[in-house]
Parts: structure tokens; sequence; C-alpha cells
């Protein structure tokens, strides 16, 4: 009789048998478990392992391997800042390039964090201009006149000597907002400049601007003093007495 052989991994008394093992079958669901040592942004929970981006990233680290991004260059590849639009006469640029020599930072991280950089320069500048827009737009329809002239006040202070070039860049804080410049207006009014109208915004019920221009054009306008008198006043109201006259 052939000779009982027994099977080395099991030992006497082992409960666990052929009977407690199963195999799944093609419409069983499969239970994936990540093994501590692999990667978690390799690991998809549905599908185990993410095959597929483990091989692109590693193709791609090869390939930055093979470039030297990894090495700390005589000369920065500055590319990504020309696609910005950023000049290398530009102050925080040229700070940049200097503190990742000086520290030794590799092309790849150099261009890493100069991407992030510039993108949140982006959103600030985005949101500057959105907010300027929205000032502007607090002005009224006369609003280039006003800032023009309450810039053109503020420079005459300082030739003037009554403002330091101090003063004026507190000026264009200050001028920065609508209500800021309407608060400067009222000063500029109170000490007896009235060449700014104090309300700048739109005024409610008031003609715009394409219907004063055509009262003035009517035969009132110079034969009927009260009829020129009340058009002149609306603009005054609209405009400012000097900002904008209709003659």
């Amino acid at each position: 009789a052939p000779e009982d052989k027994s099977i080395s991994h099991l030992e006497e008394g082992d409960p666990r048998s052929v009977d407690d093992l199963t195999v799944a079958e093609d419409n069983d669901e499969t239970e994936f478990e990540r093994p501590e040592w692999y990667p978690e942004k390799f690991w998809k929970e549905d599908e185990g392992p993410d095959l597929e981006n483990l091989v692109k990233s590693y193709t791609e680290l090869q390939s930055k391997f093979y470039r030297g991004d990894h090495k700390t260059p005589e000369k920065y590849d500055t590319k990504i800042f020309e696609e910005a639009n950023i000049p290398e006469d530009d102050e925080l640029f040229s700070t940049y390039k200097d503190w990742a020599k000086e520290n030794g930072v590799s092309q790849s991280a150099f261009n890493e964090l100069a991407g992030k950089f510039i993108e949140l320069a982006g959103n600030e500048a985005q949101q500057a201009e959105a907010s300027y827009k929205e000032e502007y737009n607090k002005l009224g329809p006369n609003a280039d006149a006003t800032i023009k002239s309450m810039t053109e006040w503020a420079q005459g202070l300082v030739r003037k000597g009554v403002w330091a070039e101090s003063d004026f860049d507190e000026f264009k804080i200050m001028g920065g907002t609508a209500q800021g410049i309407r608060a400067l207006q009222k000063v500029r009014s109170y000490y007896g400049d009235q060449s700014v109208p104090v309300n700048i915004g739109p005024v409610e019920g008031m003609p715009s601007k394409e219907e004063l221009n055509s009262m003035v054009g009517k035969p009132e306008y110079t034969s009927d003093p009260a009829y020129r008198a009340k058009v002149e006043k609306m603009f005054e109201q609209v405009y400012g007495a000097q900002d904008y006259s209709p003659i």
C-alpha cells in the first residue's frame, strides 16, 4: 500500500481544512485590503491596486531623474515665469531665484513652488480687479471725472507744500474706496473748494447724459432763462458744478 505522506505546513490539530477555503466565483464580490507597505494614493477601495497610475508615476519620476530635475541646476529654467508674463527684473522673481539657489532647490521643486506662487498671485489680482470695479461702479456715471478731479486736487496740495509725499500715499489708500472718495470730497467742499460734487452717485429721478444733452439742444435753452437755469441745475446735480458743463 502506498505510504501516507503528511503535509508539512499543517500541524496536527490544525483546525483549518480545505473545506474552509473558498474560491470567488465570477459574480462574487471580492474585498480588497491594502497592505501597510502599499502606497495609499495608488490603491482603489473597490478595485485594489491602481497599477495604471503607479506605472505612470514611476515613468514620470524616471523621466525627471534622467533630465536631472532632482538636482540643483547651475541655472534655473524659468520658462514657467515667462509663460506667466513675469519679467526677469521683477523683484520677487529675483529674490525667489536667489533663495532657491542658496537652499539647493531642485528644478522640479523650483517649478512646483513657483507654480503655486503664480496661481496665488493670479487669484489675488483677480480679487483686486473685482474690488476695484465694485468701488468704481459705486462712484456713479461720472466716476472718471471724479477720480481725476480728486487726484489733481491732492497733487496740487503736494505741489503747494500743504501735503508731503507720505500724505499723498495715505490719500491713495483712503481714495481706494468710494466711501473714502466721498469723505475726501466733503473735506474739500468744507474748505471752500466746490469744483467737485459731494453726491457723486447716480441721482434718482435725474435725467441721463443723453437726455441732458437733448435739453441743451432745444430752442428753449437759449430763449428761456428759467428753462436754461433748470437744465444747468440738473447738470450740476449730476456732474458737479465744474466737472462737467453743458456749454
